[in-house]
């Protein structure tokens, strides 16, 4: 059962009495961290918090979010910029904004919970990049004899100019397994993995390609967690490759743009569909990969 609260433009979920996920719009962080729609906090069906939000190493990893580094030379990310392998990543002034301008619907039913949104991506002076209409939904699962939950998220980016916009990441620039950007999520403190698992058995690098992803992880209280990810559409743009870190902070991204960077054409428009599942315990990863 879903009970959906809003207050402050913000959305709660709860299923079977248990707040498993918050959806904010804005959060009060520097113009340099760049506040953004995001989850956060995200709970197995437990209650165990599995995200971060603004932690010290890299306070603009919001929890679950999307966005990309450079949008047309704007970074709409957070942090610094990198600029070559020379000089790395530098905090310069080219920090946009990523504004939510309205909810298109919010509902909830025994069944699931749907949050539709019209953001508006702008440069640093404010000028618009992109418009995107994001969609949420957020339903109960059951594998084997887990209960847990699924995060579907389908977005497109719209491009209202006669000139195409670009995606980018550091990997476009050099930076080795830079290829970050898109949907992202930003695990607790101490997050570790136990396994990676992807269609064709273990994963042991960052930058696999693969439809769907599982980790077996657990907290840093040690309590066991399994996540499943995958790109839901198999005509999406770009790569279909996971990012990840598990050594000295823990995040996955699901890196379209892993090797060469995006753009969306000039009054075009790019589509992604992905997909979350959260389970406690350690769940067979075929049981969960059926799910994804």
């Amino acid at each position: 059962m879903h009970d959906l609260q809003t207050d402050t433009g913000d959305a709660t979920i709860a299923i079977d009495g248990v707040e498993v996920a918050r959806y904010s719009v804005a959060s009060d962080v520097s113009r340099v961290d760049l506040s953004k729609p995001h989850f956060h906090p995200l709970r197995t069906r437990a209650g165990i918090e599995i995200t971060g939000f603004a932690p010290e190493d890299h306070p603009w990893h919001h929890g679950l979010m999307f966005a990309f580094p450079r949008v047309n030379g704007h970074n709409l990310w957070g942090g610094g910029t990198f600029h070559d392998l020379d000089r790395g990543y530098v905090v310069v002034d080219d920090h946009g904004r990523m504004d939510h301008v309205r909810w298109e619907e919010v509902s909830s039913t025994e069944e699931s919970t749907r949050l539709v949104e019209h953001n508006a991506w702008r440069g640093r002076n404010e000028q618009e990049l992109l418009e995107e209409r994001r969609e949420w939904r957020v339903e109960p699962v059951h594998i084997g004899d887990v209960d847990g939950y699924l995060i579907d998220l389908d977005t497109t980016l719209i491009n209202p100019a006669p000139f195409a916009v670009a995606l980018a990441t550091p990997a476009g620039r050099g930076r080795p397994d830079g290829g970050y950007g898109g949907l992202f999520l930003r695990l607790a403190v101490g997050f570790t993995a136990d396994a990676l698992i992807a269609e064709d058995g273990p994963v042991q690098a960052s930058g696999h390609e693969s439809r769907t992803f599982v980790v077996h992880g657990q907290t840093a209280a040690g309590e066991p967690v399994t996540l499943g990810l995958s790109f839901r559409d198999a005509t999406g743009p770009g790569a279909q490759k996971w990012l990840y870190r598990f050594e000295d902070f823990a995040s996955i991204g699901w890196a379209h743009a892993y090797d060469t960077d995006l753009e969306v054409a000039a009054h075009g428009s790019l589509r992604f569909a992905h997909r979350l599942i959260v389970l406690d315990g350690h769940v067979p990863a075929e049981e969960v990969r059926a799910a994804l």
